[in-house]
């Protein structure tokens, strides 16, 4: 984890999110992201961009439909889950979310290497942090 002072509940969710396969973490962190409740200075839209590519590298077939979030049940509820979280919750997972992907290895150099340059975590928990 990169932050020390989580709730348990951001912790809980944290495991949960862990134990999803990689494609399911960049989905979940995706829609996420869309829809997260709060605003901050930082560009969020790039890094949307970085997981939807990753995530086209990873399903090839995400980029050929529209998907329908209702068809993944299990991370229906994982947002639903997070939309029990209060406001400092939120951007406190969020955080861990990203940090969590930036430290997966998605077994492909290509995607490690993209992730890891281009996923400007720090920068992200310093911004939303200190709003």
């Amino acid at each position: 984890m990169l932050l020390d002072n989580n709730r348990v509940k951001v912790i809980n969710l944290l495991d949960m999110f862990d134990n999803l396969n990689n494609i399911d973490k960049i989905r979940l962190a995706i829609y996420i992201l869309e829809n997260k409740n709060f605003d901050t200075n930082f560009n969020i839209k790039d890094i949307i961009i970085l997981l939807k590519e990753v995530l086209t590298k990873l399903d090839p077939s995400y980029s050929k439909v529209i998907v329908n979030f209702a068809k993944y049940k299990h991370l229906l509820l994982f947002s639903a889950k997070y939309l029990e979280l209060n406001l400092e919750e939120k951007k406190k997972f969020t955080i861990e979310m990203l940090f969590n992907i930036y430290e997966t290895d998605f077994n492909d150099k290509k995607i490690n290497k993209m992730i890891n340059k281009h996923l400007y975590i720090y920068d992200y928990c310093y911004v939303v942090l200190n709003k």
